[in-house]
């Protein structure tokens, strides 16, 4: 769950190509966001705080869990790449998500360790993003929401 809840917490939807200087526009990323993630009758709170890390290089995500835990998130861009997030589950999973689109506008699909994850992230204002995702486990598809407004 909270690898789920990590990954949503980052993508953002379909868009145009990002440009070269597409990490400097997820400057409004920058700081600490409360976060709701609702999946069928599950809701789960969490604080997202985000800053740039490896020299301005990548976008560092940390989720800290209501009644305890935290997950890990890096967010690069490269130019003919794309996006790249990697993310470190508290419980050791590891995964890893390619994508596109602009920086208000992220689609995220995981290529490792499976592709059974998809994640479109929405920049609502200065002060509200949101995610939809659709997560592949045990034969069933699990979609959910996470609103996430500044703190």
């Amino acid at each position: 769950m909270r690898l789920l809840v990590t990954l949503l917490s980052l993508g953002l939807a379909l868009a145009s190509p990002a440009s070269a200087g597409s990490l400097d526009k997820l400057h409004y990323l920058v700081g600490s966001w409360n976060c709701l993630y609702r999946a069928g009758t599950m809701n789960l709170g969490y604080v997202a705080k985000y800053t740039y890390d490896l020299n301005g290089q990548a976008l560092r995500e940390v989720a800290f869990f209501t009644g305890g835990g935290s997950d890990e998130e890096l967010l690069a861009y490269e130019k003919h790449a794309g996006w790249t997030a990697v993310v470190f589950d508290g419980s050791g999973t590891t995964t890893i998500m390619r994508g596109t689109g602009d920086p208000y506008h992220i689609v995220l699909r995981s290529i490792y360790p499976d592709a059974g994850i998809a994640e479109r992230v929405d920049r609502v204002s200065a002060t509200e993003y949101t995610i939809h995702a659709t997560m592949r486990s045990g034969g069933k598809t699990i979609a959910s929401v996470d609103t996430c407004v500044r703190r």
